[in-house]
């Protein structure tokens, strides 16, 4: 990838999380999610970005065991998962990232999806490096899940490609042997949906690099 386009998708990857943090402060009991979204619109284009990156997700309580949780009228209550997924397009490059949180304090069962989930990334982007196949990533998130009993609440891949369009090549998943390439840049989302609690999904963009990677959507302390 050259210098240029990365330099446009480092910008376009810092601004969802800047959001998020917001949000974390703004959300609170009695909020929709039509609101929070509309709010994530606003605030991308104050930060540059063009629009978002698709549709945006905002998915609380019950709604968020929904892969793709558009934003609804639905009101945010205490206690709930949610669930924020979206992007920026800026420069003609996208962006993705996706947050889960517990409006007030999590309960035991909130806090082991939240943890476990967590670790299962962190043990994905471990993984990943140039000359990796793409499964073995996907492998790293599955297994781990596997073992804590919950593989079967995670139906869909580990990740995709990100550039020009939100889904591109490789598809971060277990049939797909192809192997990483310097450059590449990865979302890593693993996820576990459990009816009668909730979903939790944690994502990440990360670049590809020879001896690991970079995660591009992590804010500087």
């Amino acid at each position: 990838m050259r210098r240029g386009r990365l330099s446009i998708l480092r910008r376009a990857a810092l601004i969802p999380p800047i959001i998020v943090e917001e949000l974390k402060k703004i959300i609170v009991p009695g909020i929709s999610e039509l609101q929070v979204a509309k709010y994530i619109k606003k605030r991308i284009k104050q930060l540059g970005g063009k629009k978002p990156s698709f549709r945006v997700i905002v998915a609380s309580g019950h709604r968020s065991v929904k892969w793709h949780g558009f934003a609804s009228k639905k009101k945010i209550k205490k206690g709930e998962l949610v669930m924020l997924d979206f992007g920026v397009i800026l420069g003609g490059y996208r962006s993705d990232y996706t947050r889960t949180f517990v409006i007030g304090k999590p309960n035991q069962k909130q806090k082991c999806m939240l943890k476990e989930v967590k670790i299962a990334q962190t043990k994905a982007i471990a993984k990943v490096k140039a000359g990796v196949p793409c499964s073995e990533v996907d492998a790293a998130a599955r297994n781990y899940l596997k073992k804590k009993k919950l593989a079967k609440y995670f139906g869909h891949t580990t990740g995709h490609g990100i550039g020009r369009k939100t889904h591109e090549a490789p598809k971060v998943s277990g049939d797909n042997n192809n192997k990483l390439k310097a450059g590449m840049v990865i979302t890593i989302e693993p996820g576990v949906y459990i009816k009668g609690i909730g979903g939790v999904r944690i994502e990440d963009m990360v670049l590809v690099k020879k001896n690991g990677c970079e995660i591009l959507t992590r804010l500087k302390q």
